[in-house]
């Protein structure tokens, strides 16, 4: 399974966002590098550190996503807002078992987070890049009618 490269694809037209983004991706690919070395007297201090910080910068980059989407009035916030919960509860679970000594990051814990976060970047939030679009772009036609 290989590293997340950043490329314009993910771009949600947010410098700021976008930024986020990479650097989350980063936080993951910290993860998949720890997962490819398996040095198992690290294990579970590095799956406790890595899921502390994959659900700290998760609580940041929610909250700012979800304010620019209330700043556009994009009408999809509330299901978007439910995805990032369940994420963040997802991700906390992962924390507490690994807390319990009942998790160790594996190639399935990886999997999953690296398929959340290409399907919520690639698919969710470019719904509210193209609905930010739209608006502009209703703004522009409004402006140039008058």
């Amino acid at each position: 399974m290989p590293h997340i490269e950043w490329d314009e694809s993910f771009s949600v037209g947010d410098a700021e966002i976008d930024r986020q983004h990479k650097t989350w991706l980063g936080i993951f690919n910290k993860m998949h590098n720890f997962l490819i070395k398996k040095d198992i007297e690290s294990s579970r201090r590095t799956a406790l550190d890595s899921l502390q910080a994959m659900q700290d910068y998760a609580k940041d980059h929610f909250s700012f996503e979800e304010e620019y989407m209330r700043k556009i009035n994009y009408p999809d916030l509330l299901e978007h807002k439910r995805i990032h919960k369940n994420f963040d509860n997802r991700i906390y679970q992962y924390y507490r078992e690994a807390l319990e000594g009942r998790l160790v990051l594996n190639t399935e814990i990886i999997k999953i987070i690296r398929n959340w976060l290409l399907e919520h970047i690639l698919v969710e939030d470019k719904k509210y890049n193209l609905f930010a679009i739209q608006q502009k772009s209703l703004k522009a036609d409004d402006t140039n009618t008058q």
